[in-house]
């Protein structure tokens, strides 16, 4: 026998040593109740090492970034913490970046591609104009074919049938790159593709004719080459430019527009009159320039120089604060005014804002906002994009937001952040999020919107709770908080600018714990300035993600709007709460319980898109694993079609896809769990899902995203990388959601 026998003691003695295992040890607190058949590794084997830890999955806070909490005195008094090892696997990849890959190095010029003609000819156009060469390294055809129920729950996860080629001759280049079985998600879409030759789903609009032409030579975008035609091709453009819809999206920033503003030659002419009669010490500019200072000026109002360079996303950053902060400095000689926005000016009364325009807008002239019983997506930088957002929509989503976009950017005409503004026409209900600390900045932002989005924008919403340091050092975010002079200011002035747009305000409880007031601020959101609706999210900015959000305090907010909508004598104004709402039954229970319109879903709809059916159903989905690949190949035919079908198209969908994938392998399918519902807060050990499919999707490693991705969007480019936005999820992270 391999085993020595040792003979059972009879020692009365001796107490025998209860069996134990992995399974019969208690799961540490936060850690969703798996049922044991799943579980891998239910505790953690390592000493120390918690279950979160060994999942690489740590608080959803510390992706964020450090948070300056409390005052000076309290930072100075905090310990040092040395286990700097812990400290680098948290908060955000901030040195990631994404080049652009491109298919070839034959770039063909767009002009001549679409319309067969180039202004600038083609002896000085930089741009190729002509296919000669191109086909030999493009890279062959994506397979994609929604239309088929071709997904299965195990390997190779998409049944890909009777895709071989067409027969092609020995010199037929096209005919070898081509896959006539595959389906453009862009004509699929439109009805038309716009990318044409360079398409990377080729096959689903071209045609075998029987002639053998070259390219043709007449005016006119190449539809034919050697014995293939090009099929379903235009470029979109409207037949009437004052109609803003093109690929199924509107609020295309406009050429010249964007031109005049980053010439500085906008005329803003109500920010102008507003900001004279509010702010009549500071001259109206949109320079983004640090001033120079004169010699003679006090030495203590210089500033020191740093002559390190900024980096693109850091400049933009900081840009507004220091503009604004150089300019009062300058023209009051206060620098700690000019960074509490006037601390002279009395709190939450603004002089002279009456004058400001001759005609004041009258509360009934806004558009009403009757969202009661709304399934409200939250504002999501990075990964609230407009894919992500059409994907919620099919799941039943019915007011939508942009991704907080920055007021000085957009009044400076950066393209990037205009084109955080762009619409789907799903979208039905839908609001632009601005960020901004202070009104010469959100008010011409507002002025912007208001004349050149208008028909295409619902609502705009300014952002009151973003705890990220970058927004609130600028007095952004949820610094306007405690600055309700400034704030005051700001929704006065754009509630004015934007017309009959209704303007809405989202915001934290406050900026420290245990001492919230926005219950002092509610009052005035909407007897003095004028808000449409509001969202309360039911934590304080130094709490981040790290407690549950408070739904008592979030009673008594919407408690204390009604009252002073009722001594006022106006109309009822729609209040939403939000904070860790992952199911219907907590949606159900949270708007019962505090009596709001509604509850704005934000991480619980990065983790599990499909809450917002669950919502409308008022069930609980054990979704499959072949129904959540569905939804993704949905998110990756949306983004196809918004980013664009050919190579640098495929790959930016491609990173976005890795994005939301990031927070949708934290999903716990019910069907697994002990207990229902699930919750936001508990984090999942290692475990097995009931198929091969959902354990990869379960799964917090890149390299399975990406190839999840490969799916659908083909075999991935050499050059492409991806890493997670946060740490904390490793192998990805949490949102910084306004």
């Amino acid at each position: 026998m391999s085993e020595i026998q040792q003979p059972t003691s009879e020692d009365p003695t001796i107490t025998a040593r209860p069996e134990t295992s992995l399974s019969a040890r208690p799961l540490p607190s936060g850690t969703a109740p798996i049922k044991a058949e799943y579980l891998l590794y239910p505790t953690s084997t390592v000493e120390s090492s918690s279950n979160a830890e060994l999942n690489g999955l740590d608080q959803d806070d510390l992706a964020e970034g450090p948070t300056a909490g409390g005052d000076a005195r309290d930072n100075k008094r905090r310990k040092p913490n040395n286990n700097n090892n812990k400290k680098e696997r948290r908060g955000a990849n901030k040195a990631r970046s994404f080049p652009v890959i491109r298919e070839t190095n034959i770039k063909i010029c767009k002009q001549w591609e679409s319309t067969g003609l180039c202004e600038f000819g083609e002896n000085k156009c930089k741009y190729s104009h002509s296919w000669n060469g191109y086909f030999e390294i493009k890279p062959s055809d994506i397979y994609l074919n929604s239309s088929l129920s071709n997904l299965s729950s195990e390997p190779p996860y998409v049944d890909i049938l009777d895709i071989e080629t067409t027969t092609v001759e020995e010199n037929d280049i096209i005919g070898k790159k081509i896959n006539l079985r595959t389906v453009c998600p862009v004509l699929k879409d439109l009805g038309y593709c716009p990318y044409g030759w360079r398409c990377r789903f080729l096959g689903g609009h071209i045609k075998k004719v029987d002639s053998n032409q070259a390219e043709s030579e007449s005016t006119g975008p190449v539809t034919t080459i050697g014995k293939w035609e090009l099929t379903n091709f235009a470029t979109g453009e409207p037949e009437n430019k004052e109609e803003r819809w093109k690929h199924g999206e509107t609020n295309w920033a406009d050429y010249n527009v964007i031109g005049k503003l980053k010439r500085n030659q906008y005329d803003f002419p109500f920010s102008k009159a507003y900001l004279s009669v509010v702010e009549p010490e500071k001259p109206f500019t949109l320079n983004t320039s640090i001033p120079k200072y004169n010699s003679k000026q006090p030495k203590h109002n210089k500033r020191k120089q740093n002559n390190a360079p900024l980096d693109e996303e850091s400049a933009m950053n900081v840009s507004e604060e220091a503009a604004l902060n150089n300019e009062e400095s300058a023209l009051n000689g206060d620098e700690e005014d000019a960074l509490n926005g006037g601390a002279t000016a009395e709190k939450g009364y603004i002089a002279g804002e009456s004058e400001a325009m001759e005609v004041p807008l009258r509360p009934e002239e806004k558009k009403r906002l009757n969202w009661e019983g709304g399934r409200y997506l939250a504002p999501l930088t990075t990964v609230g994009n407009l894919p992500f957002r059409r994907l919620c929509v099919d799941y039943g989503a019915t007011i939508t937001i942009s991704e907080m976009a920055l007021a000085q950017p957009l009044v400076s005409g950066h393209n990037d952040e205009w084109a955080l503004c762009r619409r789907h026409e799903s979208e039905k209900m839908f609001g632009v999020q601005l960020a901004g600390g202070f009104a010469n900045r959100m008010v011409p932002a507002a002025e912007l919107i208001s004349k050149n989005l208008h028909g295409g924008v619902d609502f705009v919403d300014i952002n009151m709770g973003c705890p990220i340091d970058l927004v609130f050092n600028q007095g952004a975010g949820s610094a306007l908080m405690d600055a309700p002079g400034r704030l005051a200011k700001i929704l006065v002035g754009m509630n004015r600018a934007l017309g009959d747009i209704p303007l809405t305000v989202k915001f934290r409880t406050g900026i420290a714990n245990n001492k919230p007031n926005a219950h002092k601020l509610i009052p005035k959101f909407v007897t003095q300035w004028g808000a449409g609706a509001l969202t309360i999210h039911g934590r304080s900015r130094t709490q981040r993600y790290s407690r549950l959000a408070d739904w008592d305090y979030i009673k008594t907010c919407a408690d204390t709007l009604r009252e002073s909508l009722a001594d006022a004598n106006l109309p009822p104004v729609p209040i939403f709460g939000n904070g860790d709402c992952f199911s219907s039954q907590g949606y159900y229970e949270e708007m019962e319980k505090s009596g709001v319109d509604g509850v704005m879903v934000a991480r619980g709809a990065l983790i599990k898109p499909w809450i917002f059916t669950e919502i409308k159903e008022r069930r609980e989905w054990d979704i499959s694993a072949t129904e959540r690949l569905e939804g993704i190949r949905k998110y990756a035919e949306f983004g196809l079609s918004h980013w664009g079908s050919d190579t640098q198209g495929v790959n930016t969908t491609r990173r976005f896809l890795c994005e939301a994938l990031s927070f949708q392998c934290r999903y716990v399918p019910i069907g697994l769990l002990e207990r229902l519902p699930g919750k936001l807060n508990e984090r999942p050990p290692a475990y097995k899902g009931r198929n091969e499919l959902e354990t990869l999707l379960s799964s917090p490693f890149v390299n399975d995203w990406i190839k999840i991705s490969e799916l659908f969007l083909g075999k991935v480019d050499d050059a492409f990388n991806f890493i997670p936005k946060h740490k904390s999820n490793a192998y990805g992270g949490e949102e910084a959601q306004g």
